[in-house]
């Protein structure tokens, strides 16, 4: 019988199962029942409709043609901000829900969303009062749910923050939070399942199902080949920059339309690259995230962020006409992050970068001709299609927004069903049931009971939430758990594990590409398929 210390026991909740085991069950009940809603897509705002429309009573399905975050929702800068350069643009609506939104996120799920200071440099008066003022209305627009206030540094206290800056200068800090965002769409399609919701990655939508009005999709199995039909009241298109495309699959029915509310948005999704650079240990030496010019003379800011031992820079916002499937990094991208980086940096070079990627953002455009227009340049609102009967189409926002996003399709798909229940997701935990001070601090006493380095309780708490002690348990029973995948890197046999335990991944790359982030740590040292 497994021995099962004191610390693990008070804090020890029932796991739920989420294994390629589930997903054989879910296949299953697909092909056999009919759903209220069935969700197409499962990145960030897929999952985050499958958790609203289950958690107020709706039967949910979702499917995901690849594995869930394999898109924009596990490609982005993991950061849960505001926006602070939409004030530029004067979109303060957008501003103001990014803020309130980003303090929803850090209460639900401490753990996952994290305060990182953020310092802009400043050496003129001028440029500080700026700064100051853009500062004081993005904390005003807050509303009470400010992260941290913003204040003055001098350049020695810049330089204690972030040692490797070139050139002496003080500025401004404030406040953000960082996110891994894969971790974090997995751990609320986490909770849609406990709510209920049916879902499967690696199924992808081959064609809807209906005559004038969508019913639902015929689905094929990724991993088997086999095709089924998966009927529903109403079918959710959340499919990203790939959105187009499943609109297309309902024929000529989905192809029209002029946009807005009621149109089916077809043709007015325009793809924006964003890349990003991870950088080897000790190559960008900082404990603060920066935010830098560009040095493009665009107007537009770099991101210089710390990742645990890392450092990743990003991110470039450029049309995008290429494969939506494999974006790559280019010459050009990569030069244009390292030039901003090394500006900051003196000396960093492209031999410090160890791994990079990139995603696209599914932007909106209001004309039908982009013209001469920066993608940049474009909102980050979404915008929701109801056309062709049967499918709502959702596409456009960003990460930090994806759950007012959820529910304001929810809202509209509950209408439609005639069943007005409201939304719960404002207090949902999302892993965590308690603080995480409390739970590092059970964690710790288990993780000297194994040996284990004491960092090893802040990095499983951080990662798990409350399954910290499934963790420690199956460590406890199998100690070579407790081991590095690789010698040079944290992440732990245990977490190979639990993603297929606890995460449904399937593949290789669901594990090493997205739940255990080895190819962003570096992608020379990814394990061999095991």
């Amino acid at each position: 019988m497994t021995r099962t210390s004191p610390a693990n026991r008070r804090y020890h909740r029932l796991v739920l199962p989420f294994s390629a085991r589930t997903r054989t069950a879910n296949l299953a009940r697909m092909a056999e029942d009919r759903f209220d809603v069935l969700v197409i897509g499962g990145g960030i705002t897929g999952v985050g409709i499958a958790l609203d429309a289950a958690s107020r009573g709706f039967s949910t399905a979702l499917v995901e043609k690849d594995d869930f975050a394999s898109g924009t929702s596990g490609r982005s800068s993991r950061l849960v901000h505001g926006g602070l350069r939409y004030l530029e643009h004067r979109e303060f609506g957008l501003v103001r829900e990014s803020l309130r939104e980003r303090g929803i996120l850090f209460r639900l799920a401490p753990h996952l969303v994290r305060p990182v200071p953020m310092y802009m440099l400043a050496d003129d008066l001028r440029s500080r009062a700026t700064y100051r003022v853009g500062l004081a209305a993005y904390e005003l627009l807050a509303a009470g749910r400010n992260i941290g206030y913003h204040r003055s540094v001098t350049a020695a206290q810049v330089r204690e923050a972030i040692p490797g800056l070139g050139g002496r200068s003080g500025g401004l800090a404030y406040f953000e939070c960082q996110v891994d965002d894969a971790r974090l769409t997995i751990e609320v399609a986490r909770a849609a399942h406990g709510f209920g919701a049916v879902l499967a990655n690696h199924a992808r939508v081959t064609g809807l199902l209906g005559d004038g009005r969508v019913t639902g999709a015929v689905v094929a199995d990724e991993m088997t080949g086999q095709q089924f039909e998966v009927r529903a009241r109403v079918v959710v298109n959340a499919a990203g920059v790939w959105a187009d495309r499943v609109t297309s699959l309902a024929g000529s029915g989905g192809s029209g339309g002029s946009g807005g509310s009621g149109g089916s948005g077809g043709g007015r999704l325009r793809p924006s690259k964003g890349v990003h650079l991870v950088f080897a240990p000790g190559a960008v030496q900082t404990t603060a995230a920066l935010v830098t010019s560009s040095g493009a003379g665009d107007g537009r800011f770099v991101f210089i962020v710390p990742w645990e031992d890392r450092v990743y820079a990003g991110t470039t916002d450029s049309p995008y006409l290429g494969d939506l499937d494999h974006p790559a990094v280019d010459a050009v991208d990569r030069d244009y992050i390292l030039a901003a980086v090394a500006r900051s940096f003196p000396g960093v070079t492209e031999r410090d970068v160890v791994a990079s990627w990139a995603g696209l953002r599914p932007l909106l455009s209001q004309d039908e001709d982009l013209g001469d227009a920066r993608t940049s340049d474009l909102s980050r609102n979404h915008a929701i299609f109801t056309e062709p009967p049967g499918l709502f189409t959702i596409t456009g926002g960003k990460l930090t927004t994806y759950r007012a996003m959820a529910q304001d399709l929810v809202d509209r798909v509950a209408g439609a069903l005639g069943d007005a229940r409201p939304g719960r997701t404002r207090r949902i935990p999302l892993g965590l049931h308690g603080s995480v001070t409390a739970a590092v601090r059970l964690a710790r006493a288990e993780v000297a009971r194994l040996g284990l380095p004491p960092r090893t309780a802040a990095r499983l708490v951080q990662r798990y939430g409350d399954d910290w002690a499934e963790a420690t348990r199956l460590i406890s029973d199998d100690r070579s758990l407790g081991e590095p995948v690789v010698a040079t890197l944290p992440v732990l046999g245990v977490e190979v594990a639990l993603a297929r335990s606890r995460e449904m991944a399937l593949t290789d790359s669901d594990i090493y590409v997205r739940r255990t982030r080895l190819t962003t740590r570096d992608a020379r040292l990814i394990p061999s398929a095991g």
